[in-house]
């Protein structure tokens, strides 16, 4: 039974029989192009055709399919259920959630509490995740499709954390062109954000997205609260971590570090290079480096950071926090970055830290 109909040019007909049927090719396509579109228009500052597109991407039926297929088929917490207990783990299940969620508009959700459950971190605390319901981490991937791409044309190029097509690897090499031989940085302050997304503040996010055509939604998810041990708990800031869009809206309000430090780049052929006297950053999420030329300058940075901390209702972690020489190494996402002295002058090696070994 053939689930595209021919004289049907949208990217997915309405009517679908059948979930093994669906043409995911031409789906993917339509909405990775709509991505790009979107990205695009930002890019060039057309700011009307930027929430045209993005009203478009929110009411796209395949950007529907799509996202119920990532929550319930791609996603490692797939089987993982919010306060409600459901899942939908076979084709029947996805089907009938997409022929109830394609009535709905997002303007009028009503989110659930998130379920806060619990995982140990390294250092023997404890770090809570909040689980939504299954039909909202289906709407929450519908607007981070239209939100990402037109913050991925103003995020800065030293952003690495929980963007696609960046990861770890991107972040070190760019630290490691910083802080090469030829380098005259050789002082780094190393930053991490006290219980990021527990303590960002949820005003100054709204801020940042204005103009966005889902930004009520955000709203109410944000303020949705959680059930720990069977009572309801309000959340006036912070984002809940294991949520589809709070990576998103996370790197959408630490956003900004680099205008606040007067970091500062050249055009190089078709290459954007780091100014001689700015200083470096490379940021992680909640994890951060800033690289200086002096000691007196890295110290400083306490100060420097304390306007773009309090806009967001940050702090910094006061015990993974500290002004370091590159020569005494220091440990980031995982790996251990240090200049050696040998036979052929200075030498940066970067090797997996002990706790990651």
């Amino acid at each position: 039974m053939k689930t595209i109909n021919k004289s049907n040019k949208s990217a997915v007909s309405p009517h679908i029989q059948k979930w093994e049927m669906i043409n995911w090719k031409k789906i993917y396509a339509y909405v990775k192009k709509l991505r790009q579109r979107i990205f695009r228009a930002e890019q060039l500052g057309q700011k009307r055709k930027t929430r045209k597109l993005q009203r478009l991407m929110i009411r796209s039926k395949g950007n529907l399919l799509l996202s119920i297929k990532r929550v319930t088929q791609v996603n490692k917490g797939k089987e993982t259920a919010g306060i409600d207990g459901q899942i939908a783990l076979t084709s029947k299940d996805r089907l009938e959630l997409y022929n109830l969620l394609k009535t709905y508009n997002i303007k009028y959700i009503r989110p659930r509490p998130v379920k806060r459950a619990y995982i140990p971190k390294k250092n023997g605390k404890m770090r809570p995740l909040g689980i939504p319901i299954i039909k909202d981490r289906v709407f929450q991937n519908i607007v981070k499709n239209a939100l990402e791409p037109q913050w991925e044309a103003k995020f800065a190029p030293s952003s690495y954390g929980f963007r696609p097509k960046r990861s770890t690897q991107d972040a070190l090499v760019n630290l490691f062109t910083k802080l090469s031989s030829r380098s005259t940085r050789k002082w780094i302050f190393e930053g991490d954000f006290k219980g990021c997304f527990d303590n960002l503040n949820h005003q100054y996010i709204m801020d940042c997205l204005t103009r966005f055509p889902a930004r009520d939604a955000i709203q109410k998810w944000l303020k949705a609260g959680f059930v720990d041990n069977n009572s309801f708990h309000d959340t006036d800031a912070g984002t809940p971590q294991r949520s589809i869009v709070s990576p998103l809206l996370a790197n959408i309000a630490l956003h900004g570090m680099e205008e606040e430090l007067g970091v500062s780049y050249y055009q190089d052929r078709d290459f954007h290079k780091l100014s001689r006297k700015s200083v470096g950053v490379v940021t992680y999420a909640d994890d951060f480096v800033v690289v200086f030329k002096t000691k007196e300058e890295a110290m400083s940075m306490y100060e420097k950071l304390k306007p773009y901390l309090s806009k967001r209702g940050l702090t910094l972690a006061e015990d993974k926090t500290k002004v370091t020489h590159i020569e005494e190494g220091f440990d980031f996402l995982g790996f251990n970055l240090r200049q050696y002295q040998t036979n052929k002058g200075m030498k940066l090696l970067i090797k997996p830290s002990k706790a990651s070994v």
